[in-house]
């Protein structure tokens, strides 16, 4: 190569190295790049923040906390084989998928780790120490989350209650820690420590809840305070574990259902409504010759067993649940007249339980098919178009017990703070006149001759007197044998004279229960007595009148 062409390489590479040094000290000289640099080599990772906690009526936790460790799992070093053995198998599948990852990340380990060289860090878990009303409060999915009933209601507030804790990290562009540094963990104490509040009782939902665990494999059971409409109980069976959420998944088996919330078909429960309309409508005369079975256009309609009950009132009939007699009842009264009762007494409406929690609306025919007469036949007591939530029943059972006035069931106060006073209360529809005062007064001493002469005797408790009805409901549901499973429905009052329970009860597709509704019923009211003076406690709003 002559000297010229050596001069010539020289130089262009002189002017190459002059073009990149000053590159290099543009780029250090300008702030952008520096701050997009540091962003690239610092890693911040959230642990999870403690959950707020829902609180019964009397203020007493019904949710806990255990302590649970994450390990910090950094690229490129010893970690990955020292967690291996200390995590669970999701954790494993986990470390596995990210063991290339270019970031450090945390992972649930069993214990403290630090002493073998791995970041440990404490964190508070959700548990139910003695799980109770596990449907309503509902469960959280694997990464905290509130995926079901309040839990996924109230998620928002709840996820914000505790204190903002993370783990700050400064690595190299492979994601491990530059030289010399360590984890940096941060607290952010702006949790707002709110929780929610229920209207539930602790102490009648675990009765309810041993109650029903003794006698039923499926239905619910509701209790209401009755001057104030409030929910002291919601059982729904069969229950699950919300630590094992993934077990009832796989079992198929509706445990997941709350089906104080769900709708069913009604029977003879509904009966009360047309009690209520004749009543409303001057009716209240109205008798009939039962033979044991009624025709409609061709079709026969009987009553239970065949059985036949003679001349019956208005009374009679509710006291031997007579068919017959409420189908011709319901051709007197006609279409319009019970679909306006129904809707009075809140069928056909759901149920706001929360922000974005609501029970089913359930289903009420239409003017259109209760002009035909076997639609209007089957509605009169209590099938065909016609499906209901327990929440329904109960609410419409403790109008009656209240005078006529209708109260949506209340299960939730609101959110709380930590002292428990009320920052956002769940607001609630006014309540209604579902039927005046003199009819709910006739019909409850109606319901009591239901439970003392009637049909309804397994319902009487030990102590006191009750009223109420039984129900029993066709599913078009049937077993392997070919029997049709039903519903077995008894809502009612307790005390009879002054009623300060509602308690509805429903075991659903069922060929027969072990222990009738109306015996749970009894059950329950029965406990209630004992405790009856420990039960007391205010509302929201006698605390704010009282205040």
């Amino acid at each position: 190569m002559s000297l010229r062409r050596l001069r010539a390489l020289g130089a262009a590479l002189t002017l190459l190295a002059g073009v990149v040094l000053c590159r290099v000290l543009w780029v250090a000289s300008d702030a952008g790049y520096a701050a997009s640099a540091g962003a690239q080599t610092t890693r911040i990772t959230e642990l999870p923040r403690r959950r707020g906690d829902f609180y019964d009526r009397q203020g007493r936790k019904l949710t806990g906390y255990r302590e649970t460790w994450y390990a910090l799992c950094i690229p490129g070093d010893a970690s990955y084989a020292t967690l291996f053995p200390y995590v669970s198998y999701r954790e494993q599948a986990e470390l596995y998928e990210r063991r290339n990852a270019a970031a450090p990340f945390l992972i649930e380990v069993g214990q403290d780790l630090t002493g073998y060289g791995v970041p440990t860090y404490a964190a508070a878990q959700r548990f139910l120490p003695v799980p109770i009303a596990v449907h309503l409060l509902g469960y959280l999915d694997g990464d905290g989350n509130g995926v079901a009933g309040l839990e996924a209601a109230y998620d928002d507030v709840l996820a914000a209650a505790g204190d903002s804790r993370t783990v700050t990290c400064v690595t190299s562009a492979q994601g491990r820690l530059v030289q010399g540094g360590s984890p940096d963990l941060a607290v952010d104490q702006r949790g707002t420590g709110q929780g929610v509040q229920l209207a539930l009782d602790a102490q009648v939902q675990r009765l309810c809840e041993g109650i029903a665990e003794l006698t039923m494999e499926r239905g619910c059971i509701l209790v209401l305070e009755a001057a104030t409409g409030d929910v002291l109980a919601s059982v729904s069976m069969p229950a699950y574990d919300p630590e094992n959420v993934a077990k009832s998944i796989r079992a198929d088996d509706t445990s997941l259902i709350d089906r104080s919330l769900h709708a069913f078909s009604a029977g003879s429960v509904f009966k009360v409504v047309l009690a209520a309309a004749a009543y409303e409508n001057g009716l209240d005369w109205f008798t009939h010759d039962c033979t044991g079975s009624v025709e409609v256009d061709g079709q026969t309609y009987r009553c239970a067993q065949g059985r036949a009950h003679g001349e019956v009132n208005l009374r009679k009939a509710l006291e031997q649940s007579c068919n017959c007699y409420f189908v011709k009842l319901g051709q007197a009264l006609g279409g319009e007249a019970l679909l306006q009762a129904a809707e009075a007494f809140g069928f056909g409406s759901p149920a706001v339980v929360a922000p974005g929690l609501k029970s089913s609306a359930g289903a009420l025919p239409d003017d259109a098919a209760l002009q035909k007469s076997g639609q209007l036949a089957l509605f009169s007591f209590g099938q065909g178009g016609l499906s209901v939530t327990p929440l329904q029943v109960a609410a419409m059972t403790n109008a009656v017990a209240n005078g006529g006035v209708l109260r949506t069931p209340r299960l939730v106060y609101g959110v709380v703070d930590e002292a428990l006073q009320l920052a956002n209360p769940v607001q609630l529809q006014q309540p209604s006149q579902a039927c005046s005062a003199a009819t709910a007064r006739v019909l409850r001493d109606m319901l009591r001759t239901v439970v003392e002469e009637g049909i309804g005797g397994e319902a009487a408790p030990q102590a006191l007197t009750a009223g109420g009805k039984t129900g029993t409901a066709q599913t078009g549901q049937f077993d392997g044998d070919g029997q049709e499973l039903l519903n077995y429905w008894f809502s009612g009052f307790y005390p009879a004279d002054e009623p300060r329970y509602t308690i509805t009860v429903l075991q659903d597709g069922v060929l027969e229960p072990a222990v009738s509704s109306a015996e749970i019923f009894a059950r329950i009211a029965d406990g209630l007595h004992v405790w009856d003076d420990t039960l007391r406690t205010q509302t929201p709003e006698s605390a704010a009148k009282t205040s």
